[in-house]
């Protein structure tokens, strides 16, 4: 750790523990079973919808669909886990979140002090400007692990988050669910369990994010995953 470099606007460098709002939802409650190819998959279509809503503006609107699945198909491939049932997944997930309104492009990580130096990250799936809207989603039905996330998006944001599920028939229909997660007073998790997933990084003492965040960010346009 850089105790007494400065670095502009970012202030003294000093080290923080950080710990993901899916790791707090781990604790707070099971998360869903599902086998390797399925987590897979689900990773892959999470970034490549955030990134079909960001080129929206800038693309004719039929050309998207076409685009969206060839991408997602090639990146099943590139893993070695395509399936044509994979591909008609993400296809039917893909129209129901579009005619949800489920948009936005992928916000930056929020950061939110829990106690002394151990900060909560937390990085929904999308942020609709247009309606100051935070959404995160799943291809499976709302359950607890998934509110408990929800939650700890809120708290960090101090805003309520749009928790939407995705629940197939036998016959292929998918519908979405969806809930409103308002912030919760307090994180009901034992700090002590917290420390012991957390990880260390160097945050800017000023600005209070990580100085890696400072330096992509504040220079040009990024997205930094940390949300499963």
């Amino acid at each position: 750790m850089l105790d007494e470099e400065e670095l502009g606007e970012c202030g003294k460098i000093i080290e923080v523990l950080v710990v993901k709002a899916s790791d707090i939802a781990k604790l707070l409650s099971k998360p869903p079973e599902g086998d390797e190819v399925s987590l897979r998959f689900g990773k892959i279509f999470e970034e490549e919808y955030a990134l079909a809503n960001h080129i929206y503006r800038w693309v004719w609107y039929a050309q998207i669909p076409k685009w969206f699945i060839r991408k997602v198909a090639a990146r099943l491939r590139a893993e070695g886990i395509y399936r044509r049932d994979l591909i008609l997944k993400a296809y039917r997930a893909y129209a129901a979140l579009l005619k949800a309104g489920v948009v936005g492009g992928k916000p930056r990580t929020r950061f939110k002090e829990l106690t002394n130096s151990l900060f909560i990250a937390a990085q929904p799936d999308l942020y609709d400007e247009a309606t100051d809207t935070y959404y995160e989603f799943k291809l499976y039905p709302i359950n607890e692990y998934a509110r408990k996330q929800a939650e700890v998006f809120a708290w960090v944001l101090e805003k309520p988050v749009v928790l939407v599920g995705l629940r197939e028939d036998p016959g292929g229909y998918v519908s979405v669910e969806r809930e409103v997660i308002n912030p919760p007073k307090d994180l009901e998790v034992d700090v002590n369990e917290l420390r012991k997933v957390a990880v260390a990084e160097d945050f800017c003492s000023d600005l209070m994010i990580p100085v890696h965040q400072y330096d992509k960010y504040f220079t040009k346009e990024y997205y930094d995953i940390y949300e499963e």
